[in-house]
């Protein structure tokens, strides 16, 4: 019975999902209603309410979840300092990172754009900044000859500028290509300009 009940809430969250995606295409978020989500979902209030609060609770939640997955697959587990830079294994970082924002396209489509979220753009932005403060941990400012909170920033809204364009083209370049281009961009432009493209590898 509790399987069943699992798999009733797994679905009833998706039908959910399903429908802000389909109404945020058509208005902001403080236009949608728990009573649009519902109905657009085919669920009953009950069941939505057996599961959230409210709707900031649903926002918050699946956004939070969304993150959570990301930052699993993606987690950095190892860096090498001395080893020199390989841009196909770098690369495949950014694989697994555009992979699965593309099995998940049209939920990042609509939150990063004009109708989205702003917490959802700073979530995106703080997922970020965990990975690359975690990359970059072994240098200084010193050895940076700049504050390191600063190019971390650099680096992150370069990365959502282009993850935002590629959605809005419909992602017509693959999850490979847009990481190569990403590893092209990173490691030969800013990491190669500071002299850090021979002593940062991303995680394989």
């Amino acid at each position: 019975m509790k399987e069943h009940g699992d798999l009733r809430k797994t679905r009833s969250r998706q039908y959910l999902v399903a429908a802000l995606i389909h109404l945020m295409d058509q208005k902001t978020i403080d236009e949608i209603t728990v009573q649009n989500l519902v109905e657009e979902a085919q669920v009953a209030r009950s069941t939505f309410y057996s599961q959230f609060e409210d709707k900031q609770d649903f926002l918050d939640t699946i956004t939070d979840e969304i993150f959570a997955q990301l930052r699993k697959e993606t987690k950095p587990d190892s860096y090498a300092r001395e080893s020199g830079l390989s841009s196909k294994s770098s690369c495949k970082y950014y694989v697994k990172h555009f992979q699965y924002i593309a099995g998940h396209a049209e939920f990042f489509r609509v939150m990063l754009g004009r109708n989205g979220l702003p917490s959802f753009r700073q979530k995106m932005e703080e997922s970020a900044r965990i990975t690359y403060t975690e990359i970059l941990n072994q240098f200084s400012d010193e050895d940076l000859s700049l504050p390191k909170a600063y190019l971390i920033q650099y680096i992150i809204s370069a990365h959502i500028g282009i993850t935002s364009k590629w959605l809005e083209d419909g992602m017509k370049y693959s999850p490979a290509y847009l990481a190569e281009l990403l590893t092209h961009l990173t490691f030969q432009g800013v990491f190669h300009g500071l002299e850090l493209d021979k002593m940062i590898e991303l995680p394989k």
